[in-house]
């Protein structure tokens, strides 16, 4: 069975080694509470969300129904998948829980604990995107790996590893569910950390939809940025200086690449007008 369309039926099924002998053994244990620990390659970061509010309320009223992946440690035991039921008991006062011991090794741990919140749906943008970064960083996976073992196409998978290189507050508005993926995409286009963040304060004061932002980002690369003001000619800069004190106005010169351009002589009111088109008539 291809692993992208395993995805939606079950760690099972991708992972048949954690269910082996599953008929050869007690379905489960019960464990103290204490002995376990939590899984250290966790993609989630973020547990006091309204869900887990709710399954702290209903382990209170019926205990934890389905048992927690762990695998053996020095100290106790690693849960493999099942962190938020244990988290969940911990707040409701259990002392005991049902466990399923399996052997798993570093990288495998890594995966189950990516898919499993995948398939809950539960990390933001910046959790799942840290959590690929760990399995192509500490293990090597490329992103090819990554597409055949999680079930994602691959372009989703690096477009997640890029939100990584945007500001922090970039990153933290799409934690706190502030923008979504959609809006930040578009920022990585810009260059300039500074005006990524200028552009974020805009979406937000101004509650942009994706679409508008995509809007406003292809209207900011159609004007561009300010062009650098070229350093002057020293001989226009004399003429400049030369014509001011004869005009008794601020007089200035531009000129393009092929010393072609225009002369500007400002003025502050009809009288001043008057009296520059006298002294440009000689009269």
């Amino acid at each position: 069975m291809s692993p992208k369309n395993s995805l939606g039926k079950g760690l099972g099924a991708m992972f048949p080694d954690l269910l082996e002998g599953f008929n050869d053994r007690p379905a489960f244990v019960i464990c103290g509470i204490e002995e376990l620990s939590p899984n250290r390659f966790q993609a989630r970061r973020d547990f006091n969300d309204k869900d887990q509010q709710q399954l702290v309320s209903s382990v209170k009223k019926s205990g934890i129904i389905q048992p927690i992946i762990v695998r053996k440690t020095a100290r106790g035991y690693e849960i493999i998948a099942g962190e938020r039921r244990w988290r969940a008991a911990q707040k409701a006062g259990l002392q005991k829980v049902p466990v399923i011991i399996r052997k798993a090794q570093d990288l495998e741990v890594a995966e189950l604990s990516l898919i499993e919140n995948i398939q809950r749906e539960a990390l933001n943008p910046i959790e799942e995107a840290e959590a690929y970064q760990t399995l192509t960083g500490q293990f090597g996976l490329s992103q090819e790996d990554l597409s055949n073992r999680v079930g994602k196409d691959r372009s989703t998978i690096a477009n997640s590893l890029r939100l990584l290189k945007l500001p922090g507050p970039v990153k933290n508005a799409l934690i706190g569910k502030k923008i979504t993926s959609g809006h930040a995409r578009p920022l990585l286009g810009i260059d300039s950390p500074k005006e990524q963040l200028k552009i974020l304060e805009t979406i937000l004061k101004n509650a942009l939809s994706v679409r508008d932002t995509e809007r406003l980002l292809q209207n900011l690369k159609k004007t561009g940025p300010e062009k650098k003001k070229m350093k002057k000619d020293p001989y226009v800069v004399d003429v400049e200086r030369n014509l001011s004190k004869i005009m008794m106005t601020r007089v200035q010169i531009y000129l393009n690449q092929k010393k072609a351009g225009r002369i500007e002589i400002l003025f502050n009111s009809a009288e001043d007008l008057d009296r520059l088109i006298k002294v440009l008539m000689d009269e």
